[in-house]
């Protein structure tokens, strides 16, 4: 080990050279194809270190692309978000002038789906929360994307929701479009019907249907489905109208529970949601100045 570090440290020009002839005069007394398998294996050594180099360098380049993308999304986020606030205070203005309620904003109490029933008459999920975080009967139950049902049973850690697809749920629903109401009720897995809604009435596939806040079983404006199918009933009265759910209610396994509501201008709301706003900012990972 002196010998070898007396030769790279003192010598090491020299000791290169003689390494650098001998592994030549080696590959010259090899066979072809052993020379050429064995230069291969001597040039991904030496060079592992510039690949490496130049993979760091494309992931960085890489990197700063996505930050000038993730900039000029939250630019026009915060735009958007500007814009929303504006148009709020307008329809509040709005509102008081006309006499209406005030606008509120709904409070989502996240839970883990425990367990599912294995009836098919009966369809059922179980949630990780009850009493003891404020969960009551009655209390509607969406997903991600919208509305999959409500609250019927609650014990003191855990509540039991009775999705929308059984016979035993109805909904009023609205057209988003055309404002066109009518009654959502299930026929098989994901598929439903919308009923009471008359021939010359303006419905198209296509047409997204959100709850209506008639009955005050659920909150108006959620999400429910999309119209699939539009087709004239024998009767000549109604015509036949299929939705699909906006949720794949038979792989549910986060769910929201409203547990009420409260003003836009309540205090709380604010601090939470600029509390978000910190937390965002100072999440993504550093991936260069982008600029």
């Amino acid at each position: 080990m002196q010998i070898v570090s007396f030769l790279f440290e003192r010598h090491i020009e020299k000791t290169v050279l003689a390494v650098a002839v001998i592994i030549s005069v080696v590959l010259l007394t090899r066979p072809d194809d052993s020379t050429v398998a064995a230069g291969r294996v001597i040039s991904s050594y030496l060079l592992y270190p510039v690949d490496q180099a130049g993979r760091y360098i494309g992931s960085l380049e890489e990197l700063r692309e996505e930050n000038r993308r993730l900039r000029r999304l939250v630019v026009s986020l915060n735009h958007e978000k500007e814009l929303l606030l504006q148009f709020r205070e307008e329809r509040n203005r709005l509102r008081e002038l006309l006499g209406f309620r005030r606008d509120g904003f709904w409070e989502f109490l996240p839970c883990e789906v425990i367990a599912r029933s294995s009836s098919r008459y009966h369809s059922s999920i179980t949630l990780d929360r009850g009493a003891d975080a404020g969960v009551r009967p009655g209390m509607p139950v969406v997903g991600y994307r919208g509305l999959v049902g409500r609250v019927t049973q609650v014990f003191p850690s855990s509540s039991r929701a009775l999705l929308l697809n059984n016979k035993s749920v109805q909904v009023s629903c609205l057209v988003k479009r055309s404002r066109v109401v009518g009654v959502l009720g299930w026929e098989r897995g994901n598929l439903f019907r919308l009923d009471f809604v008359g021939r010359e009435e303006d419905i198209h596939p296509g047409d997204t249907l959100v709850t209506s806040g008639l009955g005050r079983v659920f909150p108006k404006g959620f999400p429910v489905g999309t119209v699939f199918q539009v087709t004239a009933d024998k009767t000549e009265l109604s015509r036949r109208i299929g939705v699909v759910s906006m949720t794949d209610l038979n792989r549910l396994e986060e769910v929201f529970i409203i547990t009420g509501g409260r003003e836009w201008e309540s205090g709380e709301i604010w601090l939470e949601l600029q509390e978000l706003d910190r937390s965002g900012a100072s999440g993504p990972a550093r991936g260069g100045s982008g600029e």
